[in-house]
């Protein structure tokens, strides 16, 4: 299987979104609404509309991302298998994410780097266990060096590889990101570029 990267951009907004709505969470129907907005709910959104990754919210995540997607505040990476995308991984500058209940920025003390946060990844249940998220993370390490970020940084759950959408503790420390601190039940890894 020959997998491509592509970065998210505006014109890649309806490959996004036929993920999103067809493929990503067939197995999962507690995930099926999320649209990738966790990390980017503020206090602005939840005074909007209460919190739920259910298909009960579904349509004002759908709302909401788009308008993210198409104003560069949620970003990421798609993997392609030929023309359609089976997996996902959001990432962008880590002040870009406003979670009220989930601050990155107060995990570790930034010292005025450039940081690049991983906080999710998605891959189409018929291709996991594949490697597709570790070649996200790869592309992702590889296009912040090349932006000039000096740290990539990762919120790995610390004991539910189950529940593993942060990506596994493993894959990290084979791609050579180190703990650092916890927050909330994670762990907070590391890269230096």
């Amino acid at each position: 299987m020959n997998i491509s990267i592509r970065k998210l951009t505006p014109d890649l907004l309806h490959d996004w979104l036929s993920y999103f709505d067809h493929d990503a969470f067939t197995d999962n129907d507690d995930w099926c609404g999320c649209y990738c907005m966790c990390y980017h709910w503020n206090s602005e959104l939840q005074k909007m509309k209460a919190w739920n990754c259910d298909r009960d919210c579904a349509q004002f995540n759908r709302e909401q991302a788009i308008q993210l997607i198409q104003n560069g505040r949620l970003q990421g990476y798609l993997a392609y298998d030929q023309d359609k995308v089976v997996g996902w991984c959001n990432a962008n500058e880590k002040s870009a994410y406003d979670n009220v209940n989930f601050n990155f920025k107060e995990a570790v003390p930034d010292q005025g780097e450039r940081i690049k946060s991983v906080v999710c990844f998605s891959v189409a249940p018929d291709y996991r266990g594949m490697g597709i998220a570790t070649q996200l993370l790869e592309h992702v390490c590889a296009m912040a060096k090349g932006e000039g970020y000096e740290i990539v940084e990762a919120y790995p759950f610390a004991h539910n590889e189950n529940h593993a959408y942060h990506g596994p503790t493993a894959m990290y420390e084979k791609a050579g990101f180190v703990p650092c601190e916890k927050i909330d039940g994670c762990v907070v890894y590391r890269k230096k570029l």
